[in-house]
């Protein structure tokens, strides 16, 4: 609407230094409306570079982290680099286990900041979106046509990870996946090696203390085992792709 009463204020001064013939009338008229064209001026320029009659408001979202890897013993969040400093990046995430399409960050490092850390509760993305609201609808109806209500400021993600997640960029992923394909008869004969052993060592000592140790620990001493290997492997392979 501000814009509407400029515009008017602009002709009803043209009308008035054009019309009005006497001096003093004339005068006193266009000052008059000069001063309010100028100060609707100013409160337009003020709105648009200052947001006079604007607020900042946050929102909060919580939403489950899933990985993107596509193996389920494989936990994984990945970014992108933009730019070549190496500083700014996109994450590459989903939030249902059913998505298809992966969800990127805003790349725009002037309204989005990114920060990983490690939780011990499920992993989640906590998003914090900063806008500018105008203050009532007073200065809505006024500066409203602008377009600027709900302008963004800036989102600040938070991926909340546990410890066994991998945070990699898009290429390591890609050559982790390739090492893996490569290595997965040798992966599998090492694992039996590495099992065999731990388990036998780990029934020794165990036998020790008790002849008569049942079958579900000797299960529970191959899992751990297993376990144990992968969690080796893959650290081994994460580091080559790096």
């Amino acid at each position: 609407m501000i814009i509407f009463v400029a515009v008017i204020l602009a002709i009803a001064l043209f009308i008035s230094m054009v019309s009005i013939s006497k001096p003093l009338l004339r005068n006193l008229t266009s000052l008059i409306i000069a001063i309010l064209f100028a100060l609707s001026l100013s409160l337009i320029v003020l709105n648009g570079r200052d947001h006079f009659g604007m607020k900042k408001i946050t929102t909060t979202q919580t939403a489950d982290l899933i990985s993107v890897s596509p193996s389920k013993q494989l936990k994984m969040l990945l970014y992108q680099n933009v730019g070549t400093s190496g500083k700014n990046r996109v994450y590459i995430y989903k939030t249902q286990a059913t998505q298809k399409k992966p969800t990127t960050t805003n790349p725009d490092p002037t309204h989005t900041t990114n920060k990983v850390k490690v939780t011990t509760q499920s992993p989640r993305i906590v998003t914090k979106t900063t806008r500018w609201v105008y203050k009532n609808d007073a200065y809505k109806l006024w500066f409203g046509i602008a377009g600027n209500n709900h302008k963004l400021i800036q989102h600040k993600n938070t991926f909340e990870i546990n410890n066994d997640w991998l945070t990699l960029s898009s290429v390591q992923a890609k050559k982790l996946q390739s090492l893996a394909k490569q290595n997965t008869a040798k992966m599998k004969k090492e694992a039996q090696v590495y099992v065999t052993a731990a388990v036998k060592k780990t029934l020794t000592a165990a036998m020790r203390k008790d002849p008569t140790m049942s079958k579900a620990l000797t299960a529970e001493a191959t899992k751990k085992a297993t376990a144990a290997y992968q969690k080796q492997a893959m650290a081994k392979m994460v580091a080559e792709s790096k």
